[in-house]
């Protein structure tokens, strides 16, 4: 991991995004840049206003980058992350004003499909745990995406010395059940070759759930999960994660972080 945006509204919930950002540059060494959509005017003054809320957190000894964009929210930031060469994106969803209460609920959504990185997607709630990810679930999907959830769950597990969970929910069928094993396969290998820990668990389905995310979450907050990857992409068919579970993954109340792979 070279290079790590975190998106700044000044609200609480950025200091959540940056103190987890400073976790993971502590531990990998990564670039940080921050970002910030304004309707004022790009001056020096907004960069040191940004840079001094950045330092706050990260302290002076992080090297930090500051970028301001002006512009329509969605469109602003769009254009300003594809112009940054960025691994890793951090946001916070929770909060009163600016990219937090914008971004809440399908706008997140449409903001991780639509640009072409990966989203490390923490909460107000969120318990930022100074060793990383000690646990990182790696849900069954059989997404086009899966390759990139590889890549993107194999750096920050081999970055926190992370154990990685492959989780099943016994309710696939057809097709897709080839291409989840496939995948799980595939990622046990590359996950081997890097001296990865790994486990698997397969579960019977609930009763009170349609979907995913809700049996999901709950094993994650009943097994010290600390990071849940996903695809960013809706399945169209919507028969593995649909927009919905997608959703509430995105925003979920027991603040347990996600990574959107895209």
């Amino acid at each position: 991991m070279k290079n790590i945006t975190v998106l700044i509204d000044y609200t609480e919930g950025c200091r959540k995004a940056l103190n987890q950002t400073r976790i993971l540059a502590e531990l990998a060494g990564p670039s940080i840049h921050v970002l910030n959509v304004t309707s004022n005017e790009v001056n020096e003054a907004e960069h040191a206003r940004l840079s001094a809320f950045a330092t706050e957190v990260l302290g002076v000894s992080l090297p930090v980058q500051t970028h301001i964009a002006d512009g329509r929210l969605m469109t602003a930031l769009k254009d300003s992350l594809e112009e940054i060469s960025s691994d890793l994106v951090v946001l916070c969803t929770h909060g009163v004003k600016g990219i937090a209460q914008h971004l809440f609920g399908s706008r997140i959504l449409s903001l991780v499909q639509s640009v072409d990185k990966t989203f490390l997607v923490v909460q107000a709630n969120t318990d930022i745990r100074e060793e990383g990810f000690g646990k990182i679930l790696f849900p069954a999907t059989h997404s086009l995406a899966a390759e990139v959830m590889i890549r993107q769950v194999l750096s920050l597990a081999a970055e926190c010395d992370s154990e990685v969970v492959f989780y099943e929910i016994d309710k696939y069928m057809g097709d897709a059940e080839q291409e989840i094993q496939q995948n799980f396969e595939a990622a046990k290998k590359a996950f081997k070759a890097k001296g990865i820990r790994f486990s698997q668990v397969k579960e019977e389905p609930n009763n009170y759930s349609m979907g995913f995310a809700r049996q999901i979450l709950d094993y994650a907050a009943k097994n010290g999960i600390s990071l849940i990857a996903t695809p960013s992409e809706v399945m169209d068919n919507g028969f593995l994660m649909m927009k919905s579970d997608k959703e509430l993954l995105l925003t979920n109340e027991q603040g347990i972080p996600i990574l959107a792979c895209g």
